[in-house]
């Protein structure tokens, strides 16, 4: 791959577009006096390479590779490189068919950097991968050498010239790999003394601290026992003085009862008696009511119904009043209202009309001012610069503006004459075509009927499908997220087995035929949610072994499993129709809120979230315990004298009541709340996706049929569009058809040269007149130049006067603009919302008056009738008087029976109130043994032997009395070891030593891999040694032939330096006619020069680059010289392309094609000329 052509446009000299072609293949030079832009040819390449570093193409920024920084009318810069790319073995990556590639890139003043290749944008790495994957890293630039870089050879050191082989034979990443391992050894060593250290002043101390608590630890645990011990003689003795008290009650209560029965058979005597009593009354009542009593009854009976009803209709018509009044003066306030806010919005909106025009002009007055003041600064600045305004408002000179409105009218004239001769062209085409059209023929005409048989059958298809109710690709997409969700099912599977998920199920099989398996509920660790995971550990320490108990919904579903369920290992099964607890009361959690903070005390049962039907059993679990933030406030909570319940604090540490506390350590499984969380979340994702799985299944039965005809149809469509097709594309390559496209062609391309030439006879018009005028302001440029300054500056200052002034009125227009519409939105939005509440109060007045209406009318009627019944009242009372006697006699005897049972009643009260009294006695010793039974389990199991003797609660042995108040003590000798007590020791010393014993096995590994690593650098390092000796000869041999080419009679060659016996370095040594100088500073400079560029060569030569560019490399040599490296890059260098910036005749007289360069008109220009030996060679 090699450079054919460079176009510039705007870079750097060169303000014209110009175009070189013709680049040699192997040798191409350039020369040009001093300024004229021949370098600037070789930054030009440099920058579409994508130079970073542009003090290599003299340049600060890249506004300055812009034609005059821009200053000109030039705004940017383009390049363009156009490479040949035949030679398939040097191709880039990705372009092995491209026979020519073109590589662009664009920058603009102010504006954006941009790269084309082969007219497609792409990014900047794309164009750096380009080119170095053909060794052309710009950034890197080993085929770029400048004459600076020959001097900086000759100065070089052994060492440093060793550094250039090695990085030419590509060990220098080796070296540097190298050293960034060896200091990783150092710091693994350092490592390794550091753990040796840490082994030695605190491991091996730790194990033997823990060693010693262990020891320690096995004294506690005898404590513990012996605690345990006492406490059984101590409680059972307890317990059993609270059933002797339970018995003494239960006497108690049986006497009382006894004396109720009594009292209640006295009352039952004294019952029958008032009933005999109430006989003999009704007789006589009978007697009063056959004459007038039982009308009175029935009168009296009427007349209550009747008052109660009239009193009802007299407040229903009150209440009825009242709300029509209220109803009636919020309508009149709202009706106010809406009449004032419909004034409001009326002014309001008179406003807006007003403001609004007037706002809208400011708005526009603003905007044109700004813009006219911006134009007039353009001016400004333009004229002050001695420049000039263009119509399109850009800043350039007179000149400019004359050269280009000559371009624009020689472009115009030239226009006029092609499209005048396209135009005459095309007319006569167009009458020849028109001349030989004929009609169409018989298989254009069968094509034409067919396309429209097919585009029927297409129609009736698409119906078809239409007709079908299902949409394309669903049965397809149900397939895949079927297969989707199978997936996702299996992985959550094997989620849910890498955690042990069956741990936490109860395994067991069915204790009888058709077992209902949902009357097991599982562990009670799953049945709830821990509403704040800070709290896990607490609820963990408060639940104990019952959160691995299981729950049933009955005692006989626990019975079954128990007996008959085969299980594999002990369980407990809580029934939840049996179980009973006693919660702390709310009052009690409530008073320890209130001493140490609601923050700081809650009960353990608030913190967790779960189903109302298992509230039992989480009350059985967490309703006796407090959950404290620490051990300070659990103390003070647990010992309070009314509150007296268990605590838990968050880091796990249990306070009893009894004085016993417990702590110190997490337990082992820490986190099963949280794996039970994360089980439970398992198991919902794979229940909903087995739902959807199985909707999906559905799906898929009720749609497969369907899917088969819509696709079999689908496929019959799909066949008639591809005839269509192809029998469109045979119509479409008919002659008939070309030449109809061929006429309607001709048609637009004349109306279109018509157009061209109309708009380029107005543009003749016009720029000859521009011509005219700008001619005319050059004549009195001086003149010219004051009154447009003078001009320019004035409107300035009145464009920028205006300007301000538009501005400031329409900056104090626009807040009261503004403000007046969002008044009148929110105006609008009352109305409408009071006019809708004014019509709904109106409609429930109508329905309320309605209603009144209907109870007054009620009430009147009501009114007359209780007159009625209370006159007749009055008259049947007057005839009952004088029959009362006899009743009344009789029931003053039932009075005073009345009065002996309701004493004795009271009696019976008295003395159930004693039997509760003893009850609630009883009910204590019962709670105080059921406390005791639910805080020591084992009372249950062994209350049968509780002072026999001969057993562990023979208190011939050891005296309860005694045992307690020994309990006192050992509690306290326990509670002092228990502070400095390491209750961890056991576990700690097992992982301590484990972990010591892993450290040292990772020491020894750590040891043998720096003992594997020290083997193989020490391989690499031959191998390292063995290429740069390889790499030395090759450019050793290189560098002779070079330098002997180059200068006739002369020898070069690398010597090694040795240190240690290792190559060190690489010393030049420079011999004539076998004659070897001692030193280089014995050579001319030109003759030095010589030899750096040889080096240079040579190292290029051991690793070529499909380019190489030289600039002015022979600076410093004489003409024989320089002739001699145009011979030496033609022997030595064929496969690579040379681009050589020289002013020396030798030099560029062995070029094969030659660019000189030169400066005209303020712009740099090229000329090409080629080898005359080449170019007779190509003539033969």
């Amino acid at each position: 791959m090699y450079i054919k052509s460079v176009i510039i446009d705007g870079f750097k000299s060169y303000g014209r577009r110009t175009e070189i072609h013709g680049f040699d293949s192997e040798f191409t030079a350039i020369t040009g006096l001093n300024g004229t832009g021949k370098s600037n040819i070789l930054d030009s390449i440099c920058f579409v390479l994508g130079i970073m570093n542009l003090g290599q193409v003299r340049a600060a920024s890249l506004q300055d590779l812009v034609y005059k920084s821009g200053q000109a009318g030039v705004t940017k810069a383009t390049v363009t490189l156009i490479f040949d790319n035949s030679d398939p073995n040097q191709c880039p990556l990705g372009y092995e068919k491209c026979r020519e590639i073109s590589v662009t890139r664009q920058i603009v003043v102010g504006g954006k950097n941009k790269y084309l290749i082969n007219g497609k944008l792409v990014q900047n790495k794309k164009v750096s991968d380009f080119f170095c994957s053909v060794q052309l890293n710009v950034n890197n630039p080993n085929f770029l050498i400048m004459q600076g870089r020959i001097t900086k050879v000759l100065n070089m050191k052994p060492q440093e010239i060793l550094s250039m082989i090695e990085e030419a034979a590509g060990t220098s990443m080796y070296e540097t790999k190298r050293e960034a391992t060896t200091k990783l050894i150092e710091k693994k060593d350092a490592k390794v003394r550091e753990t040796n250290t840490l082994l030695q002043e605190e491991v091996e101390p730790k194990l033997e601290k823990l060693r010693q608590e262990r020891s320690a630890y096995l004294e506690f645990q005898k404590i513990c026992r012996d605690i345990e011990y006492l406490t059984r003689i101590h409680i059972s003795f307890r317990y059993l003085k609270q059933k002797e008290a339970l018995r003494s009650i239960e006497t108690q209560i049986e006497k009382l009862t006894n004396r109720i029965e009594t009292c209640k058979n006295t009352i039952k005597d004294n019952n029958s008696e008032m009933d005999s009593i109430d006989e003999s009354a009704k007789k006589v009542q009978e007697q009063i009511d056959n004459g007038s009593g039982g009308a009175l009854k029935e009168v009296e009976e009427q007349l209550t119904q009747q008052v109660v009803e009239e009193g009802k209709m007299a407040g229903s018509l009150k209440s009825v009043q009242t709300g029509i009044d209220q109803e009636q003066k919020k309508l009149r306030t709202l009706e106010k209202n809406i009449t004032e806010d419909e004034k409001a919005l009326k002014l309001k909106e008179a406003q807006m009309s007003k403001v609004h025009d007037l706002f809208q002009s400011l708005k526009e007055a603003d905007e044109r001012d700004a813009q006219a003041y911006d134009a007039a600064q353009r001016k400004f600045e333009a004229v002050t610069q001695g420049l000039s305004v263009d119509e399109e408002g850009q800043s350039c000179s007179l000149q400019d503006q004359l050269i280009t409105a000559k371009q624009q009218l020689s472009q115009a004239e030239t226009t006029l004459k092609t499209s005048s001769m396209e135009l005459t062209h095309c007319r006569n085409v167009l009458k020849q075509r028109e001349n030989d059209k004929h009609s169409k023929d018989t298989i254009y005409a069968k094509d034409q009927q067919l396309c429209e048989q097919l585009e029927r059958e297409i129609k009736g298809l698409e119906q078809k499908m239409s007709s079908i109710d299902y949409e394309d690709g669903s049965y397809e997409a149900l397939q895949e997220r079927k297969q989707v969700l199978q997936h996702e099912i299996r992985d959550l599977n094997q989620q849910l087995d890498r955690r042990n998920a069956y741990r936490y199920e109860l395994q067991y099989r069915d204790p009888e035929p058709n077992f209902d398996r949902s009357k097991m509920r599982g562990m009670v660790g799953k049945l709830f949610n821990v509403r704040d995971e800070k709290n896990n550990l607490a609820l963990m320490m408060t639940a104990g072994g019952s959160l691995y108990s299981y729950v049933a919904d009955d005692d006989m579903t626990s019975k079954k499993i128990l007996q008959k369920g085969q299980l594999q290992h002990r369980v407990t099964i809580i029934p939840i129709n049996k179980i009973t607890s006693h919660p702390i009361d709310q009052s009690v959690i409530d008073f320890a809120q209130s001493l140490v903070g609601k923050e700081n005390v809650q009960s353990a049962l608030s913190l967790i979230e779960y189903d109302r039907y298992f509230d039992p059993v989480m009350k059985f679990v967490f309703g006796h315990t407090l959950v404290c933030r620490d051990l300070n406030i659990a103390k003070q909570v647990t010992y309070h004298r009314n509150i007296h319940s268990r605590s838990v604090t968050l880091e796990g540490d249990v306070v009893d009541p009894q004085g016993t506390l417990s702590g110190g350590s997490r337990p082992k499984g820490s986190n099963v709340l949280a794996e039970l969380a994360e089980i439970k979340r398992l198991e919902r994702e794979i229940a909903m996706r087995k739902k959807e799985l199985y909707n999906i299944e559905q799906k898929l039965r009720i749609t497969t049929e369907t899917a088969r005809n819509y696709n079999r149809i689908k496929e019959q469509l799909e066949l008639r569009q591809h005839e269509l097709n192809a029998c469109k594309q045979r119509l479409a390559q008919s002659t008939f058809q070309q030449h109809q496209e061929e006429i309607k062609a001709l048609q637009q391309q004349i109306e279109t040269l018509e157009g061209d030439l109309n708009k380029a006879r107005e543009t003749q018009k016009n720029t000859r007149g521009k011509i005219k005028d700008i001619e005319a302001k050059l004549a009195d440029a001086k003149g010219f130049r004051e009154r447009e300054l003078k001009a320019a500056s004035e409107a300035m200052k009145q464009a920028k006067k205006k300007s301000e002034e538009s501005r400031n009125n329409w900056k104090k227009r626009e807040q009261e603009f503004e403000t007046l519409q969002l008044e009148i939105e929110e105006l609008k939005k009352s109305i409408e919302k009071t006019t809708e509440q004014r019509d709904n109060m109106k409609e429930n007045i109508n329905k309320m008056e309605t209603n009144l209406e209907e109870l007054r009318a009620n009430s009147s009627g009501i009114a007359t009738v209780v007159a009625n019944l209370k006159r007749r009242i009055k008259e049947q009372k007057d005839k009952i008087n004088s029959q009362n006697k006899e009743l009344k006699n009789l029931l003053t005897k039932k009075e005073k029976l009345t009065k002996n049972n309701q004493d004795l009643t009271l009696e019976i009260k008295k003395k159930e109130n004693e039997v509760n009294k003893v009850r609630n006695d009883s009910k204590d010793s019962f709670r105080k043994i059921e406390t005791l039974e639910e805080k020591y389990p084992w009372i249950l199991e062994d209350r049968d032997f509780f002072g026999t003797k001969n057993t562990r609660y023979d208190y011939s042995k050891e005296d309860p009395i005694e045992a307690g108040q020994k309990l006192t003590v050992m509690r306290e000798q326990k509670d002092k070891m228990e502070r400095h007590i390491n209750l961890r020791a056991m576990i700690l010393l097992d992982r301590e030593e484990e972990q010591y014993q892993e450290t040292m096995r990772r020491k020894k590994i750590v040891e043998q891999d720096k003992e594997k690593i020290k083997h193989i650098i020490s391989k690499m390092d031959e191998k390292k040694r063995e290429k740069v000796e390889k790499a030395w000869k090759v450019v050793d041999e290189n560098f002779s032939s070079i330098f002997s080419t180059l200068l006739q009679g002369a020898q070069a060659r690398l010597n090694p330096v040795k240190q240690s016996g290792q190559l060190f370095g690489l010393e030049i040594n420079v011999g004539f006619n076998g004659v070897w100088k001692e030193s280089l500073n014995e050579l001319s400079g030109g003759q030095r020069s010589l030899v750096a560029l040889s080096l240079v060569l040579a190292m290029l030569k051991f690793s070529p680059a499909p380019l190489y560019i030289l600039d002015e490399v022979d600076a410093a040599l004489d003409m024989s010289h320089t002739q001699n490296i145009g011979n030496m890059l033609k022997a030595h260098f064929t496969g690579s392309q040379f681009i050589i910036v020289s002013l020396k005749d030798g030099m560029f007289n062995n070029a094969n094609v030659l660019f000189r360069t030169k400066f005209e008109e303020g712009v740099s220009a090229v000329t090409r000329t080629v080898n005359a030996k080449l170019a007779q060679r190509g003539r033969r």
